[in-house]
């Protein structure tokens, strides 16, 4: 059985399978690893967390370190039970509890391994996500708020015990959306189980995770421009959210100007505050080259003088505007500008039905293969939430 050392250092065994650990982290939505950490205490500053004395009782060392000569272990040490040599000791005898162990590990390493450099899209659109949805089904039922009573008219005084004049209402659409399932999938030769160590079997998969991750976010703020109508989300042109910047200002004939700037950005300022833009590379220069942008030119603005600065007591613009610069082959169009404000803006859903993990042998090519499984998608929350700039 696998071990671990409890919070008072006593040694604990825990019988790891399938019905005792991987469907329970499931039916929690939980991975294995947050599920194990969860279930069993232990003093992780002296020991380390629960489950990775689980996966080191079993052989399965997730952090290799040179000092010690600890290294990490091969798919063959893993796979047969048999022990490895490290460091002078022979690792403990592991069960064949090591195999259920494998994909969670696999699963941690990857997620250690997704560091901001591989993930740079993907880790700033989630900083766009205004809520984060954890489903255990693969269809979900769409909540809507309808904004149409409270913003018909003012509020009145009311009589005892009577309800507002407008009420706010909460409901949900009658269509139902299947959350798409990805799948991503691993395949080795038997033969070099030996030579194939889990880092570098996690920091393949990260890096194809991180990629697809990146194209993803790009994906998904497009669909935010254009709509995506698998998910009933109609075009922001089709809903009257873009303007021109000369229609802001008459002088914004060849780019954008201060004026066409500021004024885009105070529109609808009452309902939303932009703090995201998303652009290709070309329109984010021309956000930095509008004309007329105020620049300090070496005024001395102590000097005694008669004069008076201003300053606007109630901005409906940020101080910053964060600004995504799409990949020039995104699809994203030119001379486009989408404003999002992040408290209200996006939706994002994932099933944790679709987490599904397998492993597979093929006996006539002496190969095995892994299968990760993951559905997501995204959403525009609130339509008032996006502004579209165009400029010539």
């Amino acid at each position: 059985m696998a071990k671990f050392f409890d919070a008072s250092g006593k040694i604990q065994e825990v019988n790891v399978s399938l019905d005792t650990v991987v469907r329970p982290a499931k039916d929690a939505n939980m991975s294995v690893r947050d599920y194990v950490n969860t279930t069993y205490e232990t003093n992780a500053e002296s020991y380390g967390d629960a489950f990775s004395q689980l996966c080191e009782s079993e052989g399965i060392v997730l952090g290799s370190n040179k000092k010690y000569g600890i290294k990490s272990p091969s798919l063959e040490s893993v796979l047969s039970g048999r022990p490895e040599m490290e460091a002078g000791v022979i690792v403990r005898n592991p069960s064949n509890q090591a195999r259920v162990l494998l994909m969670p590990a696999i699963g941690a390493l990857v997620e250690d391994k997704l560091v901001g450099d591989l993930n740079m899209n993907a880790d700033q659109y989630d900083r766009m996500i205004a809520m984060d949805t954890t489903i255990a089904d693969e269809w979900y039922l769409w909540p809507e708020a309808n904004y149409a009573g409270p913003e018909a008219a003012r509020s009145q005084a009311i009589a005892p015990l009577s309800k507002p004049v407008n009420m706010l209402t909460l409901t949900t659409v009658e269509k139902s959306i299947r959350v798409p399932t990805y799948a991503l999938g691993i395949e080795w030769d038997d033969r070099v189980t030996k030579y194939l160590n889990l880092d570098f079997i996690s920091l393949s998969i990260a890096r194809q995770i991180a990629v697809e991750r990146n194209a993803r976010a790009n994906e998904n703020l497009l669909a935010m421009l254009n709509g995506d109508a698998d998910v009933g989300m109609a075009s922001l042109s089709s809903l009257g959210k873009v303007k021109t910047a000369v229609s802001l200002d008459a002088a914004a004939t060849s780019g954008i100007t201060q004026k066409a700037w500021m004024l885009w950005l105070y529109n609808n300022g009452k309902k939303r505050r932009i703090d995201w833009v998303v652009c290709d590379i070309n329109s984010a220069l021309a956000i930095q080259n509008r004309s007329g942008r105020p620049v300090i030119v070496g005024d001395n603005g102590t000097s005694v003088r008669i004069n008076t600065n201003e300053r606007v007591a109630n901005p409906t613009w940020n101080d910053e505007v964060n600004v995504f610069v799409m990949d020039s082959d995104s699809g994203f169009p030119a001379n486009t500008i989408l404003g999002i404000d992040s408290r209200y803006a996006i939706q994002r859903v994932t099933s944790t039905n679709a987490s599904y993990q397998a492993q597979e042998e093929f006996v006539l090519r002496r190969s095995s293969a892994m299968r990760f499984d993951y559905g997501t998608l995204s959403r525009r929350l609130y339509n008032d939430a996006f502004e579209v700039l165009t400029f010539s």
